[in-house]
């Protein structure tokens, strides 16, 4: 049985229904799509936080291991030549740390220039859904016509 006609629909132009029903599903789908790179960016920011804490702490145990043992050699060829080059010894070493420092600087930087920018995938598909919704709007305004 079909449903009366209301005097609401009634005074409505018949156009105004689907045009609040596209607003509502436009609505809907951005909302939907609002979310769903909500969740990526969660996503992305939780791998980035574990990533930085092992990073963190692998590179606190190399520095911790790698500077006793680096002291530690250091000591042993200033007292195998304490009697003859300790000078030479010392002055050397200060320059092999200079230039093993200067390299781990320049190496540093190359690694954080060379990571991708943080949230890189969720901009992406941001940028992505906004073409997207332009290009049916555009759609959308030239049927329309």
């Amino acid at each position: 049985m079909a449903e009366p006609e209301t005097t609401q629909d009634a005074v409505r132009p018949a156009g105004a229904l689907g045009v609040f029903a596209s607003l509502r599903a436009v609505l809907a789908t951005v909302l939907g799509i609002a979310g769903t790179r909500f969740e990526l960016l969660g996503i992305e920011f939780a791998e980035e936080k574990e990533r930085l804490i092992a990073l963190a702490l692998t590179g606190f145990i190399a520095a911790f291991a790698l500077s006793f043992a680096v002291l530690l050699l250091t000591l042993f060829c200033v007292v195998l030549f304490w009697d003859s080059h300790r000078l030479v010894v010392i002055g050397g070493f200060a320059v092999l740390y200079f230039a093993a420092g200067a390299w781990a600087v320049a190496r540093l930087r190359a690694q954080l220039a060379a990571h991708p920018a943080l949230f890189a995938g969720t901009v992406a598909e941001l940028e992505k859904d906004r073409d997207t919704l332009r290009a049916a709007m555009k759609q959308s305004a030239g049927g329309d016509a």
